[in-house]
């Protein structure tokens, strides 16, 4: 058997996104070249029983969306009629490959890493896999990408270990979200995506300058590299896992981007993460990126702590001066007690770990 791409797609509800990410997956797995695996983070609503309807072939017809430039990529949602396995009903044997397609649910809601690492478990599992693809499901594939990517990988040195690619604004087709990699500032522990807001069309450079990490929205990852390094940390519910793997993968693993893979991405739809300012983005999402730019600094950039501390408590202050007194405090104990404990939903209702960038 060739090597195979084994696609990790999380959904904590909205899975009209999802299916539309698996639907313009199916070429490549008809093709041979990936086996996708959906994990269900204990979605609040019939979203694992939507998705199995898809795998199935059985979800009801849909309209195609009115004014979407990119609906003929996925649209109609046919579905796989492929095998499905649910790892919750029977273990995977030993050395076997999975099938073509597998819907893990998970009663709960582990967050991103957590619930992305019970997909990468299982592709690791699986011998003819190769790499490991943590994919948004509100993204979008481009028909070449899965094939873009397979070259990438059988043409780039061995201790290359991390890939990203090229990731597009899904309203906005033709503007670059990232070249697949972002920018970490050690100083302020912020981080900006490469060539935010470039045409795709434009000369882009795809450096991947460090401290930096591939833009977790599209992150493939040589299977021995995961076994080398290790999972995704699940310290944190949300945030900063990106950058932690880096951290601990930069002196022996490389990293390259493939400007040729294209995706479209919907952007943090679901926790209120593409938000443009902070009084949009759900209470979850803003400490879920404070804890984690404090335990990120401690743990890898522990010379750049006062500054960092004096940064994020005038990162209180504004919301203050805001009138979010509630969100303000907070912020402010959360600082104050150095990340810890890590913000978690109150209950799965209304909060996602499925998509964040």
């Amino acid at each position: 058997m060739s090597a195979v791409i084994a696609i990790v797609l999380l959904q904590h509800g909205r899975w009209q996104d999802t299916v539309a990410c698996l639907q313009s997956l199916v070429p490549a797995v008809n093709d041979g070249l990936a086996r996708v695996i959906v994990v269900d983070n204990g979605s609040p609503d019939n979203s694992a029983e939507r998705v199995a309807s898809w795998l199935g072939g059985a979800l009801p017809p849909a309209a195609r969306p009115a004014d979407d430039v990119l609906a003929d990529l996925w649209w109609p949602l046919e579905g796989s009629r492929g095998a499905v396995w649910d790892p919750a009903a029977d273990d995977q044997p030993a050395g076997a490959a999975m099938a073509p397609w597998t819907l893990f649910r998970n009663i709960r809601n582990d967050g991103f890493a957590g619930g992305m690492n019970i997909g990468v478990r299982c592709a690791l599992a699986d011998p003819d896999v190769d790499a490991v693809w943590l994919l948004n499901n509100d993204t979008v594939v481009a028909r070449s990408t899965v094939k873009a990517i397979r070259t990438a990988l059988d043409a780039a040195p061995p201790d290359v270990g991390q890939f990203g690619t090229t990731t597009c604004y899904y309203a906005e087709p033709t503007i670059v979200q990232s070249v697949g990699w972002c920018r970490w500032n050690a100083w302020l522990a912020t981080s900006s995506r490469t060539h935010d807001g470039a045409q795709v069309s434009g000369v882009l450079s795809r450096e991947t300058p460090h401290p930096g990490y591939v833009y977790g929205a599209s992150w493939v990852i040589r299977a021995r590299a995961l076994r080398d390094v290790g999972l995704l940390s699940e310290e944190g519910f949300l945030y900063g896992e990106e950058l932690d793997w880096a951290c601990r993968a930069e002196r022996v693993w490389g990293s390259r981007l493939i400007p040729e893979a294209v995706v479209w991405h919907r952007e943090g739809a679901t926790v209120g993460a593409g938000a443009t300012t902070i009084a949009a983005r759900s209470e979850l999402a803003d400490l879920c990126g404070i804890s984690a730019r404090l335990r990120l600094t401690r743990r890898f950039f522990p010379r750049r702590l006062p500054i960092v501390y004096s940064s994020l408590l005038g990162a209180a202050l504004n919301r203050l001066r805001r009138g979010d007194a509630r969100r303000a405090l907070a912020v402010a104990r959360l600082v104050i007690a150095g990340g810890l404990p890590v913000p978690r939903p109150v209950s799965n209702a209304g909060q996602s770990s499925s998509s964040r960038q």
